[in-house]
């Protein structure tokens, strides 16, 4: 009996030892547990930083790209400064010069004359197509105020005009007095009409800015055109006077422009 309560003695005992050593297991499990969760949780932290970045790159990224602008290319603006020149230089006034000197010179300066009258038009046609670009450009940005406008307005220049008086305005009738400088009564009434009906909304403070920034470009286009367009007719009147008088200065400059010049322009029969 003293042998039977020692073994069963010893088996309590190993029994404890047994619980004590699964309790102190289970703790050292849940406890790397709790290590790894959080290892996990900061490892799914920084790859869901790292998405987040991969995703701002990638919208970043999906941004179209500026178009450059014309007005911007060095060719046009070196084109710019020689006609600028041009116009500012003076004959010059360091005496009399031989005749061989002066025939050289008059060749000279009618081949330079010759092509940039060329050089002019060859401008003015890129510009005619910018500014077809812009205006396309200005109406996808002026659409959610006035889609109607675009539809009323077709000619880009008074498009951009009208713009400039409206804004960010609802009631169109409220700047009526200032479209009469820029549109007939007969377009103010149809404006009128149609944004008292428009399926329009006032525009963002972001995107009006990018309104006004294109209509200021459509302004500089419109005036470096003009000064193109006076002077090839300033020219083409001392070039070509024949023809500037039977189809006018502008479509003079066109047709030396298509020719080649004046020497094949003056080859094609009559």
């Amino acid at each position: 009996l003293d042998d039977l309560s020692d073994f069963q003695e010893e088996e309590e005992e190993e029994d404890e030892q047994r619980q004590e050593a699964t309790t102190n297991s289970v703790y050292d499990d849940e406890a790397d547990g709790n290590d790894d969760g959080g290892g996990n949780a900061k490892t799914t932290g920084d790859n869901d930083s790292s998405l987040d970045g991969s995703d701002d790159a990638a919208a970043s990224n999906s941004q179209p790209p500026s178009r450059p602008r014309l007005l911007d290319d060095p060719s046009l603006q070196r084109h710019l400064s020689l006609i600028q020149s041009d116009q500012d230089s003076k004959p010059s006034a360091d005496g009399p010069a031989t005749t061989n000197n002066t025939n050289a010179t008059d060749r000279d300066q009618d081949r330079q004359q010759n092509n940039l009258i060329l050089q002019s038009n060859r401008h003015l046609l890129s510009l005619t197509h910018e500014i077809q670009r812009t205006h396309l450009h200005l109406r996808k940005l002026y659409h959610p105020k006035f889609p109607e406008l675009e539809e009323l307005l077709t000619e880009p220049f008074q498009y951009r005009q009208a713009i400039g008086i409206l804004q960010n305005e609802m009631d169109v009738t409220l700047v009526n007095d200032r479209l009469n400088d820029v549109l007939t009564s007969n377009q103010i009434i149809t404006i009128s009409v149609a944004g008292s009906t428009t399926s329009g909304r006032p525009l963002t403070a972001a995107e009006l800015s990018r309104v006004n920034d294109a209509c200021l470009y459509l302004d500089r286009l419109q005036r470096t055109q003009t000064a193109l367009r006076s002077f090839v007719q300033s020219k083409m009147e001392r070039w070509a006077p024949s023809t500037c008088a039977l189809v006018g200065p502008a479509i003079a400059s066109l047709l030396l422009s298509a020719t080649g010049g004046l020497a094949e322009l003056a080859k094609i029969p009559a």
